[in-house]
């Protein structure tokens, strides 16, 4: 059996990952209909403090930049609404289930901050540069790593070498390869599909390495202010390895699909709207 085939089933058949939580599970199921469900929602929320604290934190990134500072749970609500509420709620539930301890505590809340900081890039661009509310750029963002997260949690050692690899100057994908014969966007497109998340994103997922200007898919779009997103998370300090590492960037196939400020101009926008300082603290 190939260490691909190993990986799978262990994936397919659940054999160490974990499923939904039930809080995860109610959150995927609850509708944009905020009158039927925003009760529920809130009291997800509420009974579960270390979620609480997270999804507060969170908030507060996403809010901050208008000077004011999120407190409770229905002041969130009234800040940044109901979608977006429950999409951060959804994330930071998912992201309970790969909790780790010890030394993989350290490359867990790497991977963390990472994702937080691409879902809180990805909503500001869409909103801020592109004039589009769309409540599922957060949700894409944050999870566009999650097959990093079920690696890191299913096969610790191999992500290490896959790190150590990386830190000598392979990209992650050749890394990756060389490791365990497939990339992580693979595995978080085999996990999305098991755990029925989104179309969206799980197209997110598999995509968000790819130049978006070469893909024919209705979600080119989202693919590449998520792929954008998570260049510059790892720019501005928000690399999921120790040092500064980046990803291929194809900045040509972005700019052939939007119309943005020029890139370094870009980053130091972002850098001086949004308060990356308290993702250190969620």
């Amino acid at each position: 059996m190939t260490k691909r085939e190993k990986i799978r089933i262990e994936i397919q058949t659940l054999k160490k990952l974990p499923t939904l939580s039930h809080s995860a599970m109610k959150i995927l199921n609850l509708t944009e209909d905020e009158s039927t469900h925003l009760d529920e929602l809130l009291k997800i929320i509420e009974n579960d403090p270390p979620m609480l604290s997270k999804v507060l934190g969170v908030a507060n990134i996403l809010y901050l930049g208008y000077g004011y500072k999120i407190t409770t749970v229905k002041d969130a609500l009234f800040k940044i609404g109901f979608n977006t509420l429950r999409n951060i709620t959804f994330g930071i539930s998912i992201f309970s289930l790969f909790k780790s301890s010890g030394q993989k505590e350290i490359t867990y809340r790497k991977l963390f901050k990472h994702s937080i900081a691409t879902g809180v890039i990805s909503k500001f661009i869409s909103e801020n540069i592109f004039d589009y509310n769309d409540y599922t750029a957060f949700t894409c963002g944050m999870l566009h790593d999650i097959g990093l997260f079920a690696l890191h949690y299913l096969n610790y050692e191999a992500y290490v070498k896959i790190e150590n690899l990386v830190l000598q100057g392979k990209t992650i994908a050749e890394a990756e390869n060389e490791v365990i014969d497939l990339d992580h966007s693979i595995i978080g497109k085999w996990l999305s599909e098991w755990w029925g998340l989104p179309e969206e994103i799980g197209e997110v997922i598999l995509y968000h390495h790819e130049n978006p200007a070469t893909l024919d898919n209705k979600y080119r779009k989202n693919i590449a202010w998520v792929h954008l997103s998570n260049f510059i998370a790892e720019r501005i300090g928000f690399g999921i390895f120790d040092g500064f590492q980046e990803s291929i960037f194809y900045e040509y196939g972005i700019y052939s699909i939007f119309t943005l400020p020029e890139i370094n101009e870009l980053i130091n926008y972002i850098k001086n709207n949004l308060p990356f300082d308290e993702i250190n603290i969620i």
